[in-house]
């Protein structure tokens, strides 16, 4: 594909221990919008972050504050695809966006002036008003739509990616996506509830040892990086600190229906890793071989469009699907890249050198398919998958532990769900986006 397209910009990430310089930043990550395992709780990391990067990456009507926030509150790790994404500065469609007019209004000054203390005070009371909608409510208590459109943002990427048009298959993953999303808060919720309600209390020396551990592992033991970071995000230490807690009690009430149990049976643990394995296979040793079409986004006439570019790119590519014409031929004819002349045929390329949204819809597809067209900031791809070459699964031994964890987690599962089940039919969940 175009480089500007397909690979990734090879940016230098400095260490944690740089962290109180102006680096880049990171989004959020996860799988399928939910994780399934206790130990796996927080969504976000805090990274060091560059506040223009952010001025970027999020859309005017958010609410730039309380995403730093969303990065500073959790510990998870920095990632391939974040990066793309930020490397991308992905324009998410509107649908993405969960803000509106509706629901509990908050004020948030305008983060592009700085008020000087001699101004009048008439100018100070110019406000950006940004309205943060309420996505649900359990027992009356608020989820924000901030919460849910911070977790979709990454989601939304790769479908924006995937349907240029945004029809309605677009709109149908993400009311999928984000009705997990919500589920998954719903959730966290019932579990808090449930904690306090069992009159559970999270003693202070518990939050100080995990806001140690934040410390520790996200800024290599520097405080005052972190009060730094923490100060950029708006956000006070009292305030960190509740989070904290909050997120202590959901993981307490997740680990305390995930105890010990017997152990699985060897064919179980046989059955788990057939079903499994290729979820540990070495992806970055995958490989592929594909031929490729690209449509810049504007085309040599001064007349075109994005619009033209795409109704072309998708004649192309029903032309093609319908046999009325040969890929090579409307890749030579067509194409823009360094590989038309030879009909769109790249050679064998490593996973590792796609960005992550490319790599999943094409590693994805079969060999014979024909996908796309796809789209980036630059323009419309169009490709045919020939052939796959992956990395094979590691043998049981390699993997026994974790495989063993997984025969359990799977028992312990099914009885969490039946158990947060019964929490929700106890509680009042409303839900209004």
């Amino acid at each position: 594909m175009h480089r500007r397209t397909l690979y990734r910009e090879k940016r230098h990430l400095p260490s944690t221990s740089t962290v109180s310089k102006s680096v880049e930043t990171a989004l959020p990550t996860m799988q399928g919008g939910i994780h399934t395992y206790p130990e796996i709780d927080c969504l976000y990391r805090a990274v060091p972050y560059h506040p223009e990067t952010l001025k970027l990456l999020f859309l005017p009507s958010m609410n730039i504050r309380t995403h730093i926030q969303a990065l500073l509150i959790c510990t998870m790790a920095f990632s391939a695809q974040a990066q793309s994404i930020v490397d991308s500065r992905a324009s998410l469609p509107r649908a993405v966006q969960l803000h509106g007019d509706e629901g509990r209004e908050t004020v948030h000054p305008d983060e592009s002036k700085r008020i000087s203390p001699n101004e009048a005070p008439a100018s100070r009371m110019q406000p950006q008003r940004i309205v943060n909608r309420i996505a649900a409510t359990v027992n009356g208590r608020p989820i924000t739509a901030n919460e849910v459109s911070v977790r979709l943002m990454p989601i939304g990427a790769q479908l924006a990616a995937q349907y240029p048009k945004q029809g309605p298959e677009f709109y149908k993953q993400l009311a999928l996506a984000k009705k997990n999303i919500i589920e998954d808060l719903v959730e966290r919720e019932l579990l808090r509830n449930e904690f306090e309600g069992m009159g559970g209390v999270i003693r202070d020396s518990l939050i100080d040892q995990e806001i140690n551990r934040t410390i520790l592992t996200t800024f290599n033991g520097d405080r005052s990086a972190f009060l730094k970071n923490l100060n950029l995000s708006g956000m006070t230490i009292r305030a960190f600190r509740e989070m904290t807690k909050k997120q202590l009690q959901v993981q307490i009430m997740r680990a305390s229906k995930y105890d010990q149990e017997i152990p699985p049976t060897p064919e179980e643990i046989r059955q788990e890793y057939e079903a499994t394995k290729e979820q540990y296979r070495d992806l970055t040793k995958d490989k592929i071989k594909f031929k490729k079409i690209f449509i810049p986004m504007l085309g040599d006439d001064s007349a075109s469009t994005p619009e033209v570019q795409l109704n072309l790119a998708e004649l192309i590519a029903k032309e093609i699907k319908s046999k009325n014409a040969t890929f090579e031929d409307m890749a030579k004819r067509y194409s823009k890249d360094l590989y038309a002349e030879k009909g769109g045929d790249w050679p064998v390329t490593e996973r590792s050198t796609l960005s992550p949204e490319s790599a999943a819809i094409i590693f994805g597809a079969q060999p014979g398919e024909i996908i796309g067209p796809l789209v980036d900031s630059t323009g419309f791809t169009i490709v045919l998958v020939e052939k796959k070459e992956l990395a094979p699964p590691p043998p049981l031994s390699a993997i026994k532990e974790q495989i063993d964890m997984m025969a359990r987690n799977k028992r312990s599962n099914e009885r969490y769900k039946k158990w947060v089940e019964r929490l929700r039919k106890k509680a009042i969940v409303k839900v209004y986006i």
